[in-house]
């Protein structure tokens, strides 16, 4: 997009007073889309009669381009905060996925997302999954600023992390048992 002033007859050379602004491709040499300097001087105060206000466009525009930064600001920070998920995460993180806004200039932005994370125990091995928990826990505490569903999976590998623990305690206990239970029962 591309803003360009148009002078207007009463302005003095080299300062030009500004009457009007057109936004649109082409408009550079002096000329607006095929018109010459004198009939953009004749068309500038009916443009301003019919609102063409200056200021009032450029206002308009500093709104756009300011939510257009928010959005790719957004954007920014949406797709940096699934990476670090999918990074820490590893095999245990699907790919990130987003939910995009368009924005005035056509483009999409991300504006929310989410990746997928496997939160299953490893069956029969309490040590795989205290691994894997701790890597959960990790992935979903990545970001530098986790949202509640990131602590609601933070928690959720906690909770494994601990069941593990209290698994491999009891088989650790378990072996222990069965080793004094066997010394005691050996003939000396």
């Amino acid at each position: 997009m591309e803003i360009r002033a148009i002078p207007t007859s009463e302005s003095t050379p080299g300062h030009p007073s500004l009457a009007a602004a057109h936004i649109g491709p082409g408009a550079a040499e002096g000329h607006l889309e095929g018109q010459d300097r004198s009939q953009a001087d004749k068309a500038a105060p009916e443009e301003a009669s019919k609102g063409g206000n200056f200021a009032r466009d450029k206002v308009s525009l500093s709104l756009e381009a300011q939510e257009l930064q928010k959005l790719a600001d957004r954007d920014r920070e949406v797709r940096a905060h699934e990476a670090a998920h999918a990074a820490v995460g590893g095999q245990y993180a699907g790919s990130p996925s987003y939910t995009y806004e368009k924005g005035a200039d056509g483009r999409n932005y991300a504006v929310g997302g989410e990746v997928q994370m496997n939160t299953s125990k490893i069956a029969g091995d309490p040590q795989a999954t205290l691994q894997k928990s701790q890597q959960l826990r990790a992935a979903a505490l990545a970001p530098a600023q986790p949202s509640g569903a990131d602590r609601a999976i933070a928690a959720k590998a906690t909770q494994m992390a601990m069941e593990a623990q209290a698994e491999l305690a009891k088989g650790v206990g378990e072996a222990e048992g069965t080793a004094e239970d066997q010394a005691a029962s050996a003939p000396e």
